[in-house]
């Protein structure tokens, strides 16, 4: 992965990048004031000046090594406040006691800068990579939950086949049946949908919404910094920019998790009903997922509620990884494009 200078800073002081700068901070100034006091204790004042290398050079490459440029920058400062000044020569000219000053801060920056970023590049994979593996887990267990959950609806359905007359139990298990094999060859496309980066969300979320449905089925993405984000199918009544706008608007004034929208009690000059169900993102709650199904009637919207309630989370985990994205910098191509 190539850094740019414009995304070092936002990789740098992320949450997990201040814990990371502070411990190797607090550890390089405690060992520069050990070895300074070596120095007075067992030495003398300005033995260290007489040595070819400095002993802070073993400092100032360990914090680089470890933790990286803004801790390996921080120690050369530091580091050159204990070394103090020299004192001057007799007739040595002000520029050339400053250069003389100078060199050996200098050289430290420059190691600190070469070995600090070469090490903060190698910080910055990991943590991409760890984060990967925890979105990977979590979408895992999601799809796993609700498969046990598919299993689960089986098996009542087939207890409750035991107690009812013989015709309205066949037609009972049989539609169930035929929903969970639906929903089973809907898996691929939902874990698409999860495992979904920037660009690729509208594609995503329309094959998973056409998998599982047969009506209109549109993803709203709203955060407080970059607006509303619109993608999938809307309903024919919802063709012009005022129609649209009050839809959306009455989507958003419902705060449930999950609810049903009659458009004629909201005011919408249509006939039919939407069922919506909402996640907030884990990683930055600001940014959210609303599913919104279209459909004729309450009672058919109100009937996939289960089913929407499974791709608002699959949009969930997909708005995770571009939050996680968008806080680190990683992507961030694709990400704000994403949200333009």
């Amino acid at each position: 992965m190539t850094l740019t200078l414009e995304e070092q800073p936002k990789q740098l002081f992320s949450e997990s990048g201040r814990g990371n700068f502070h411990r190797g901070l607090i550890g390089a100034v405690v060992l520069l004031f050990l070895v300074a006091a070596a120095e007075m204790l067992f030495f003398g004042v300005g033995f260290y000046d007489q040595l070819t290398l400095h002993p802070f050079w073993i400092v100032i490459l360990i914090t680089a090594m470890q933790h990286g440029v803004g801790v390996a920058f921080a120690t050369v400062v530091i580091a050159t406040l204990l070394i103090g000044l020299p004192d001057r020569l007799v007739g040595e000219a002000a520029s050339m006691h400053a250069a003389r000053v100078a060199v050996l801060p200098l050289q430290w920056l420059v190691v600190a800068l070469v070995v600090g970023l070469y090490r903060q590049k190698e910080i910055i994979k990991k943590d991409g990579l760890s984060a990967e593996v925890t979105r990977l887990e979590g979408m895992s267990e999601s799809l796993a939950a609700e498969v046990d959950r598919m299993d689960g609806m089986v098996a009542q359905l087939e207890r409750e086949a035991a107690t009812r007359p013989i015709m309205q139990s066949n037609v009972e298990v049989s539609r169930r049946s035929d929903e969970i094999e639906h929903f089973r060859r809907a898996l691929p496309e939902l874990a698409a949908l999860a495992g979904a980066t920037g660009t690729d969300l509208p594609t995503t979320f329309e094959a998973a919404a056409n998998a599982l449905f047969e009506t209109p089925v549109a993803l709203l993405v709203t955060s407080q910094e970059q607006g509303t984000l619109l993608m999938g199918t809307m309903p024919d009544f919802a063709d012009t920019p005022r129609a649209l706008s009050d839809l959306v608007l009455a989507v958003l004034e419902k705060r449930d998790q999950a609810a049903t929208v009659v458009f004629r009690e909201e005011g919408i000059e249509a006939d039919g009903a939407a069922t919506l169900a909402r996640r907030y993102a884990h990683i930055d709650a600001e940014l959210s997922a609303t599913v919104i199904l279209f459909a004729p009637d309450v009672a058919r919207a109100e009937a996939s509620t289960n089913q929407v309630e499974i791709l608002a989370e699959m949009a969930r985990i997909a708005i995770d990884r571009l939050s996680r994205a968008l806080e680190a910098g990683e992507d961030a191509g694709s990400a704000s494009q994403a949200l333009d």
